[in-house]
């Protein structure tokens, strides 16, 4: 973006023309002898207020130069001219000059791509021409919202989306949530998905702040930091403190789409899918203190995006104990030291809830269904137990076990032909075939197959399969019970349903 402002000044060989034969735009105050075309300005004093030549008098009752009659200038200023010295009069120039000498230059200006050459450079010239500054610290390009295939929106293409249905169906937060997904200086093709995927986000924080709410209950004041804090406990403000640390940082960059990502990541993953999951069976002061700080900072940080839900959550479960008559009165908050073990210890447990959930949702297993037992083998089994029992209530474990190894039994339940292919390859004597394969054990044909073919007698003719011809299930058992094996990074997590 730069770039395109610095070829645009370099490539100025002329007078850039700032009148305009329009209607609509501010006067120059200026009147034009109609005999020999000598110019007459509006005084100092005339042009602190609105001018209008065509209807206001000149400061002179006949041009100086030939006696002529003066006629006001029909045209009008480029709009470029006006908008350039916003920074100016937002700051109070030549009126307050004390709020002005504060306020100037300003820290931020936010516009398109498209008028580099035109706002961005006509105020960095007007604010060099007349105070020899910058008119502002940094200046933030952002891009244009497309219509859904990519093409510009036109009301005469009729592609134009009209965003009050938006807000209808969606609400304020939801499209401010599109809004801020968009990154910096780029064109978005606007994605419906992306608006409805800010509504979740509010209903999900909305159904988190019910949650966390059944814990303040009662409370006549916020909740303390305990002496002793669980493993999750550290885990999840920690991972707060590197939340905060992250966005704050975008923050300050404008980056707001990475901010943005970092927020919803950290709320809908890592609180709601790992952090909740793993306490909800508890009520001790150490959970309640660290679902009361963690929401609270994680919906300060959603407030600048989705204002309205932040407001909510606040107004409901925080205002009577915060103090700030809104959470946009709140501080901003603070990032803390970060815990680094329980950071290790909360990621791989979660990674290990994770695996469970994925477990029972490929078995259609409802996710808050328990398991009879799971026991992680193999890995580092101190840090595992740092969690132990934040993992056995995350994955819904009647019992958990930490062991060094397992002896696992594989055995063969059975072994079935892969009809689709047995068909069209021996046609005719496929019956035969499938009559042999009966009369063999399971465990025998098992190992027939592992060995690379199985040669049978069907109706006295020879016939080879390859292992391509059968479906072998096997069953895993630990100590004479049937159990599920998934392997999670180094740990095996064996599961018994």
């Amino acid at each position: 973006m730069k770039v395109r402002l610095e070829d645009w000044t370099k490539s100025l060989e002329w007078d850039w023309v700032l009148s305009r034969q329009r209607i609509f735009a501010t006067p120059i105050p200026v009147w034009e002898c109609a005999k020999c075309g000598h110019a007459v300005c509006a005084t100092e004093e005339q042009a602190r207020r609105y001018v209008d030549p065509t209807t206001d008098a000149a400061p002179a009752d006949r041009c100086p130069e030939c006696g002529g009659e003066l006629v006001g200038c029909t045209d009008v200023f480029d709009t470029w001219m006006d908008s350039s010295g916003s920074s100016l009069y937002n700051t109070y120039w030549e009126r307050d000059p004390e709020l002005h000498r504060r306020l100037f230059p300003m820290s931020l200006r936010p516009q398109s791509h498209d008028i580099i050459r035109t706002w961005a450079f006509y105020s960095i010239l007007r604010s060099e021409q007349i105070k020899e500054s910058k008119p502002w610290n940094d200046i933030m390009i952002h891009g244009f919202i497309m219509a859904p295939d990519g093409t510009p929106m036109h009301t005469s293409a009729g592609n134009v989306i009209d965003p009050l249905p938006i807000l209808e169906n969606y609400g304020a937060d939801a499209l401010r949530y599109y809004a801020a997904t968009c990154s910096l200086g780029i064109d978005h093709a606007f994605r419906e998905k992306d608006v409805v995927r800010g509504k979740k986000i509010c209903i999900k924080v909305y159904n988190l702040g019910q949650f966390v709410g059944r814990y303040f209950e009662g409370l006549k004041a916020a909740p303390e930091r305990p002496a002793e804090l669980r493993s999750s406990d550290r885990w999840i403000l920690s991972k707060l403190s590197q939340t905060i640390k992250n966005v704050t940082e975008n923050f300050e960059v404008y980056q707001f789409d990475k901010a943005m990502k970092y927020i919803e990541d950290f709320i809908w993953h890592v609180f709601a899918d790992d952090y909740v999951e793993m306490v909800k069976n508890r009520d001790d002061e150490a959970v309640r203190y660290a679902l009361y700080t963690v929401f609270l900072d994680a919906v300060k940080m959603l407030a600048p995006f989705m204002p309205h839900i932040a407001e909510e959550i606040y107004q409901t479960r925080y205002a009577a104990f915060n103090g700030a008559r809104s959470i946009h009165l709140t501080s901003w908050p603070e990032p803390e030291e970060v815990d680094e073990k329980a950071v290790e210890a909360g990621d791989t447990a979660a990674r290990f809830i994770a695996a469970v959930r994925a477990w029972k949702a490929e078995r259609k297993i409802g996710v808050g269904a328990d398991i009879s037992r799971l026991e992680i083998v193999g890995g580092d089994s101190a840090m595992y137990r740092m969690s132990g029992e934040d993992i056995r209530q995350g994955v819904r474990a009647k019992t958990l076990a930490i062991a060094e190894r397992a002896d696992l039994v594989e055995t063969v339940t059975s072994v079935k032909p892969v009809y689709a292919k047995l068909g069209p390859a021996f046609k005719d004597r496929a019956k035969a075939i499938v009559a042999a394969l009966g009369r063999i054990p399971a465990g025998e044909l098992a190992a027939m197959i592992a060995e690379g073919a199985v040669t049978l007698d069907a109706d006295g003719q020879k016939v080879k399969m390859g292992p391509e011809f059968f479906e072998v299930r096997k069953s895993l058992s630990l100590d004479g019970r049937e159990v599920s094996t998934v392997q999670c990074g180094d740990a095996l997590l064996v599961i018994e349903q």
